[in-house]
């Protein structure tokens, strides 16, 4: 079950955890789960008294544990503790005072501590663990997660999206939910009442990730073609600074030599994601690509791609005709 899915139901159910953990690296979707609790509470009381948002940075443990035990005039209370620091080295001592409120809570109120990251071996998270419940948001990383997750959304707005359509989308788009999210949007709008969402709406519609118009770049490079490479840089350039630009082909660069070492090993694509850190919808294309690069070719780029990079940072020129003279000397690698 989806993580806000979990949250609806427990907010619809009355049955919402008095100890309550969210961490994960997707933000949006944890702001999107936290809006759905805060609009339970905020049925019951409109002007949001019931609510209370904390940062951890500059409130300490007691004093949490203290609002939380304190009487309320609402029949149930959300207390919200971000920037977490419990996690850290050192901070076992500081949240020892936790364990006891843990072990018995306000029955009216729910404890929300909310984190990007978390340690499961410190003392916070295991005593989290033992009393609470603990919701862990991550974004999807397979093709097929990713294609669930389109598939939920367009049908929360109503709309269905040919398989085309869908593959057109997440190639342009990216694989950060809430950009997907904000697209969607638009293309719900785009649509009117028309249910289906097709290739050309897309086309229309959704902007290409910088990301994604680079591994179109490189794709021309593998074939020479200076002059659609040129095109795809220029497009790029529109929607980055030049040297975010450079960021971008350098790490391109050298996730291609990586994928060139694993081929080297025997190793298949299937596992080139967990070597190289990155997403499967990743490293499938950047294994795609490789097979038609050699390794001295990339090795020539990550030079130039140096180079490039210190002369746009020391004023070497105007900065689209450098990144310009790089994808040429790409291509003529």
């Amino acid at each position: 079950m989806r993580e806000i899915e979990q949250v609806i139901r427990a907010a619809a159910n009355g049955k919402i955890p008095g100890i309550w953990l969210w961490y994960g690296e997707e933000r949006f979707l944890t702001q999107e789960a936290l809006r759905v609790l805060k609009e339970s509470y905020l049925k019951e009381d409109p002007s949001g008294s019931s609510i209370e948002t904390l940062s951890a940075e500059e409130v300490s443990p007691a004093a949490v544990v203290a609002l939380a035990n304190s009487s309320s005039f609402f029949s149930r209370r959300l207390i919200v503790v971000q920037d977490l620091p419990y996690f850290r080295e050192g901070a076992s001592e500081d949240v020892e005072c936790f364990n006891g409120y843990f072990a018995d809570p306000n029955p009216g109120t729910c404890l929300l501590f909310v984190a990007e990251t978390v340690h499961k071996g410190r003392k916070f998270y295991k005593a989290a663990e033992k009393y609470g419940a603990i919701l862990e948001f991550s974004s999807p990383r397979r093709t097929w997660e990713w294609q669930a997750w389109l598939k939920a959304e367009t049908e929360v707005r109503n709309k269905e999206m040919s398989p085309e359509a869908a593959a057109l989308f997440l190639a342009w788009a990216g694989h950060h939910s809430g950009v997907l999210s904000r697209e969607l949007d638009k293309l719900e709008v785009f649509t009117g009442e028309r249910r289906d969402i097709l290739p050309a709406d897309v086309e229309q519609v959704v902007i290409r990730t910088a990301e994604a118009t680079v591994f179109e770049l490189l794709d021309a490079v593998a074939r020479r073609s200076a002059g659609e490479a040129t095109v795809k840089l220029h497009e790029v350039v529109r929607l980055e600074h030049p040297l975010k630009v450079m960021t971008l082909l350098v790490r391109q660069v050298r996730l291609l030599l990586g994928a060139l070492a694993w081929r080297r090993r025997g190793e298949d694509g299937a596992s080139l994601a967990s070597a190289l850190n990155i997403r499967p919808y990743e490293a499938k294309k950047i294994w795609a690509q490789s097979q038609s690069m050699t390794e001295s070719q990339l090795a020539r780029a990550l030079q130039e791609c140096l180079r490039t990079e210190i002369a746009l940072k020391n004023g070497g020129g105007d900065p689209v005709f450098l990144l310009e003279m790089l994808i040429i000397r790409f291509c003529a690698g």
